[in-house]
């Protein structure tokens, strides 16, 4: 599946870029680039991985999850020095942001805007104009509390294959939050009213380049135990082989413009609402790329 994903990622593009440029010195942490950022952990963090600590756990082979780093000698210690030389080392953490935008101009123009759940509550009554007005306001009280904890934040992953074959409905449906008060709404003639939702908007994978210093301290240390694992089970020569689940990042501040690095349209896109069943996009282009 990931093969193919990858496939019909690459018949998407060509992906229209941002007119911005990130500062030359600009160390982007990448992960779908394995390669890439195991090689560079030598150079960040040798004083804390250092030639004993491979050599024993050469010898020993230890299981090197990430959330058990018992196996990482003194890693009470070695852990946030791990954690200070990388967020020290990258600038920016690469994020894909999953959504279906009526407007993908206002990305560019503003940057991206931490979830306005008010702003969505007018949507939602919008689109549900036609369903009992008592109805569409019971769904919306019920999500006071979530409205208010998760207002401000964005969620990003670290890979778009990961977005577009198990997240895609994100891509398919848009906002989370939008789902969830549809999800709430008594059906009538039976309808999922979630799958209202994709009559708006054109699905989106945005790729962000997101400044160390916007990611919470705790995603900091959950990315540096996942690249601790990785980096042991190559110590080791014991693959785990328990998936490729790329770090998700959920941030609190609005992300600026100069972040996004581009966007594209997928054309096929794994449909969780729909039995996981391939969701074939039609909708290629949008008000930026034409």
């Amino acid at each position: 599946m990931m093969s193919s994903a990858k496939k019909d990622i690459s018949a998407t593009l060509p992906t229209v870029l941002a007119s911005n440029n990130l500062v030359m010195t600009a160390k982007v942490f990448d992960w779908r680039k394995r390669k890439s950022w195991l090689a560079s952990i030598r150079h960040y963090a040798g004083h804390v991985l250092t030639a004993e600590i491979r050599e024993h756990l050469a010898l020993a082979r230890p299981k090197c999850w990430s959330d058990d780093l018992s196996w990482l000698p003194d890693s009470h210690d070695a852990v946030p020095e791990f954690v200070a030389a990388l967020t020290g080392y990258y600038t920016h953490f690469k994020g894909f942001h999953g959504c279906r935008p009526l407007k993908l101009s206002s990305y560019y123009e503003r940057g991206l805007i931490g979830q306005d759940s008010d702003a969505l509550s007018n949507v939602f009554r919008e689109i549900f104009a036609d369903v009992p007005k008592e109805n569409v306001e019971s769904a919306i009280n019920k999500f006071a509390e979530r409205r208010d904890r998760e207002r401000g934040k964005m969620w990003l992953v670290g890979s778009d294959a990961h977005l577009i074959n198990d997240c895609g409905h994100y891509l398919i449906q848009g906002s989370e939050f939008l789902m969830a008060l549809a999800a709430n709404l008594s059906p009538a003639n039976g309808e999922d009213y979630r799958f209202r939702l994709r009559n708006y908007g054109v699905p989106t994978v945005l790729e962000i380049d997101i400044p160390v210093e916007l990611v919470p301290a705790e995603q900091h240390v959950e990315v540096a135990k996942m690249l601790l694992s990785e980096w042991g089970q190559l110590a080791t020569r014991n693959h785990l082989g328990f998936g490729d689940i790329p770090p998700c990042y959920v941030v609190r501040s609005d992300i600026p413009r100069e972040c996004i690095r581009g966007h594209y349209h997928p054309e096929r896109i794994i449909d969780p609402h729909s039995g996981h069943r391939p969701y074939l996009n039609r909708l290629r282009t949008c008000d930026v790329c034409g």
